[in-house]
């Protein structure tokens, strides 16, 4: 297992060089990140070719991906200036949208996690009795629903009908404290969590449902299968209870496909859903990638490929590691 890990390790070192310098290739295709600064009355010709000059725009492609490469590794330039918010770098950017984006991120998936795991084991053990038919049509609305107008309906029904919750954004300008109107960065730290928690309640709503659906229609499937093998059968025939049967023997096995799935969903932790930050107004890395992408802002752009690049990478790398631990007969020489 050791040696395995060690080989891998060393795998990704190309795997990410290949994956950077292709998507720094395709990104440069955009075009000039610093040919929007021309329509700035502020910023005169000879700026621009300075600026050029310093992030090596002037240089062939292979020394300008060099260049960005040991910025992205070591940082000190802060992985290239953004022309969509000019006097910040891309770094300064995506640190500042990265927060957010995990916090309705990462509880959506731990959430989804939690509910289609059980779900998915409960309805296979109940297949055709009314409980699974509940839940097939519960996955099939979560896999099928648009995110874009799921969200608008939530927030229609509990935002707009009901006040339950906000419609939009990640928390409230100023809270009133004793009368006295406070900033939102100066409030008790216990109000600041309330309050966020209560602004991402319906976007994470939204990616649970969404997520559970699918990964509930794949466990159920896949205990079906496992199910019917013969080693479950077996170990029906020695005698052993069926909780054992069914959670020592068919789930650990049933479970494999899931743990792909999960691994492949770790970019979403820092990528979140563009769509659902768009709908509830939520600046997030989701938004920040798609403004980068239709302002050309190339350094930006880039960064979010490579990093969402990196975890798809580790993803899959402990999603192999998840699989040794899940089944036993699972062994990498």
């Amino acid at each position: 297992m050791r040696n395995y890990l060690i080989r891998r390790s060393l795998e990704l070192i190309p795997v990410l060089f290949a994956i950077a310098f292709v998507s720094f290739w395709l990104v440069s295709k955009m075009g000039d990140p610093f040919a929007v600064l021309v329509l700035n009355p502020h910023v005169r010709p000879e700026d621009i070719q300075r600026l050029r000059h310093i992030w090596h725009w002037d240089d062939p492609l292979v020394v300008r991906f060099w260049y960005w490469l040991k910025d992205f590794v070591w940082p000190r330039q802060g992985w290239g200036l953004s022309t969509l918010a000019p006097g910040q770098t891309a770094l300064q950017l995506i640190s500042r949208r990265i927060p957010v984006t995990i916090a309705f991120s990462s509880t959506s998936l731990i959430a989804a996690i939690i509910l289609s795991i059980p779900l998915g084991v409960y309805s296979a053990l109940r297949q055709y009795s009314v409980a699974d038919y509940i839940l097939t049509f519960f996955a099939f609305f979560g896999m099928s629903m648009p995110t874009f107008w799921f969200g608008i309906m939530l927030i229609y029904l509990f935002a707009v009908k009901l006040h339950w919750f906000p419609a939009a954004g990640y928390h409230r300008a100023f809270f009133i404290i004793k009368g006295v109107p406070v900033m939102f960065d100066k409030a008790p730290r216990w109000m600041q969590f309330l309050d966020e928690a209560w602004h991402l309640t319906l976007p994470i709503t939204v990616l649970t449902v969404f997520q559970v659906g699918g990964w509930l229609r794949y466990m159920r499937s896949s205990m079906l299968e496992v199910k019917s093998m013969d080693y479950v059968r077996t170990a029906r025939a020695k005698g052993l209870p069926e909780r054992t049967v069914i959670y020592k023997h068919a789930f650990r096995n049933a479970v494999i496909p899931i743990i792909t799935l999960i691994g492949l969903s770790f970019p979403g932790l820092i990528g979140g859903a563009m769509i659902t930050e768009t709908v509830f107004a939520i600046d997030g890395i989701g938004r920040l990638t798609y403004n980068a992408v239709m302002s050309q802002d190339v350094f930006v752009a880039m960064a979010l490929i490579m990093i969402f690049s990196i975890l798809v990478v580790i993803g899959n790398f402990l999603a192999d590691i998840f699989y040794a631990v899940a089944d036993p007969r699972i062994r990498y020489s």
